[in-house]
Parts: C-alpha cells; sequence; structure tokens
C-alpha cells in the first residue's frame, strides 16, 4: 500500500574520486525511502535529483490508492458504476498487471485490496481473521472481474465491493521512470532504488554497482550481488510487515487465491532488465511456494532469481556464479 509522506530532501552525500562524484540523495516517497546514487556534477545533483523525484512523485499521485483524484482512487471509488477512463499509463499497467495474473495462476492478483483491511499490521490489538470473514471477501478478488475497454481506455468491476492496489507492481514501474528521468538529464551510470525495487544502469566508474540481500531472520547481509547494466532486483519478503501470534508468523505477503499469508518462502529475489516485472514476478513466486517456483521458472529464462525458503536455506539461479558473494554461512544450492 501506498502512503504519502512529507516530500523533504534528505541530506546529499558527495563521494569524489578523481573520475568524477558519486552523489546519493534520498527522500520520503512511495510509503518508504527511495534513494538516488549516481555519478554526475555535485553542482548539477540537485536540479537532477528534483527532476527524478518529481517523476516518482507524479507517477504516486497517479497511482495511489489514498491519493483522491488518482487514477486508482476513482476506479475504487467508481468502477462498480461503470468504466472509469484512466490515463494511457495506468491502463498500460493495469493489462500487465492482468497478464501477470493470468500467467501465475492469480498468485499476483492487484484485486486483492479488499483483503487488506482484515490484514492492517499497524493495529496493536491484531489478532488473525476469522476464516469466515476471510471467505466472506474472497469472491472480491478475483483479476478476472477486472473489466478493460480498451477503445475508451477505461477499466471498470464486474462484482461490487472489488478493489484494487498497484503496491505489488507500481514501485516497479516509479523506478523505471526514475531512471527515465535520469538518462533525460544526460545521467548513465545510477541507481534507483524505493524500498526494495531498485534499477541499476552503467557503472560505479570501472566497477559494477553492488547491492546486498537482508538475511531475512537477523539483522545481517546475506550476500552481495554485482549488478549489469540495466539489471532491475526487487525483493518481498516476510520481514518488514508482520505480527507473530501464538509462534505463528503472520506478514502482509498475501496469496489472494486463499486470502492467507504466502508461506514457504522467507526472501525472494527476481533480476531481470525490467523494474515491473521484477516487482510483481517477486510477489508471484514468493505467493507460489518453493516447487510451483521451480516449475515457473523453467519457462522464464529471462529471469534470475535468489530464493530464500522459510528454513533459510538458499535457491539461487546458476547465472549469477560470479556475481554473488556470500557473507553468511547458510546453505545454498544453484539451480
Amino acid at each position: 500500500m501506498y502512503r504519502m509522506l512529507i516530500s523533504v530532501l534528505l541530506p546529499m552525500l558527495t563521494l569524489v574520486s578523481c573520475k568524477g562524484s558519486v552523489i546519493q540523495i534520498g527522500r520520503p516517497m512511495l510509503g518508504t525511502i527511495v534513494n538516488l546514487t549516481f555519478v554526475g556534477d555535485p553542482d548539477k545533483a540537485p536540479q537532477v535529483a528534483q527532476d527524478v523525484f518529481a517523476e516518482i512523485e507524479r507517477v504516486e499521485k497517479l497511482m495511489s490508492p489514498s491519493v483522491e483524484g488518482s487514477d486508482v482512487f476513482r476506479i475504487n471509488r467508481e468502477a462498480v458504476r461503470g468504466p472509469v477512463r484512466v490515463s494511457g499509463e495506468t491502463y498500460e499497467l493495469l493489462r500487465t498487471s492482468y497478464d501477470i495474473s493470468a500467467e501465475t495462476g492469480g498468485c499476483f492478483d492487484v484485486t486483492f485490496a479488499p483483503l487488506g483491511v482484515l490484514w492492517d499490521y499497524k493495529k496493536k490489538d491484531f489478532l488473525p481473521p476469522a476464516r469466515s470473514a476471510v471467505a466472506a471477501l474472497l469472491p472480491l478478488v478475483d483479476y478476472r472481474k477486472l473489466v478493460f475497454d480498451q477503445k475508451s481506455g477505461s477499466v471498470s468491476f464486474a462484482r461490487p465491493g472489488m478493489r484494487i492496489g498497484l503496491g505489488g507492481i507500481a514501485k516497479g514501474h516509479a523506478v523505471r521512470m526514475g531512471i527515465q528521468a535520469l538518462k533525460r538529464r544526460g545521467i548513465h551510470d545510477a541507481i534507483v532504488e524505493a524500498g526494495g525495487d531498485l534499477q541499476a544502469i552503467g557503472a560505479k566508474f570501472d566497477r559494477p554497482w553492488i547491492t546486498g540481500l537482508r538475511n531475512p531472520r537477523k539483522d545481517a547481509i546475506l550476500l552481495t550481488l554485482e549488478l549489469e547494466d540495466m539489471d532491475a532486483v526487487a525483493t518481498s519478503g516476510d520481514y518488514e510487515r508482520f505480527v507473530v501470534r501464538r509462534g505463528v508468523r503472520y506478514h502482509h505477503i498475501i496469496d489472494p487465491r486463499v486470502g492467507y499469508p504466502a508461506s514457504g518462502f522467507s526472501s525472494v529475489t527476481v533480476i531481470s532488465k525490467n523494474p515491473v516485472l521484477s516487482d510483481a514476478y517477486a510477489t508471484a513466486i514468493f505467493v507460489m511456494g518453493p516447487a510451483a517456483a521451480r516449475e515457473f521458472l523453467k519457462r522464464h529464462d529471462e529471469i534470475d532469481v535468489i530464493l530464500v525458503d522459510d528454513k533459510i536455506d538458499l535457491f539461487i539461479s546458476s547465472r549469477l556464479k560470479g556475481r554473488v558473494v556470500f557473507l553468511d554461512r547458510v546453505k545454498s544450492e544453484w539451480l
């Protein structure tokens, strides 16, 4: 879910080298901190950052369910009464969401939003919902009931009470648009990162950009990964928003097919060249569980993965050999 935050630039950090400067700037957006890291001229950096953040803010205002007047806000309010015309950008992202939902058998589904009221971990007195409450809302979760009209660029719901949320895909889109904004500014070596989703272009001088993957069960980095040009990385994990009740971990990644938190993985990282696909596939694979994920990956050689199961055993795409450095002792297998 999105949560609008005050748009204030965090302090700029500049690392100077004989070959240029690495600038790091962050801003609270998209319900997280969006971080820009790029090689450039420090004097021009504030304006570059402003342009990138303005583009990401535009996406947020367009697709946040909590911003009155946004496309998603209007769909949730009006689509049950009839078609709601939206921007071409939102329409295409929803069509992509639909296609990914169909491809993954509903493991990814933007119509999951009605279930959110049952799994509100912000409540201090949160208790897992009754099965009857989940069962009552499940009929409202079905991507196939999202109706598109390409001619008018509109979207409607086939069933009263449906709602959508783009939290599993819009961050990837925002990252993609941030990278495009950097390129328009002449920046060719950079990372845009937003709460577990990132894309890298170019390199840090003559060396690759590097990102780290957290151990889901302790405050430590599990491994580091060297990033190639245009690598888009997204991670879905059960360790950011969760509660433990009677020894059971309840987290925010809900299986839309059953209405309960998915099980089998503690972390799923997807690497591709498309931030939107990485974002959505990370959620979908997490929901699938280990067995189905292996079958899915056989059909998708355009992506690589780093999978951490609920025992903290690692399963890593063999094409990542030579790019991964382990920092924690865990059992691992190359896929």
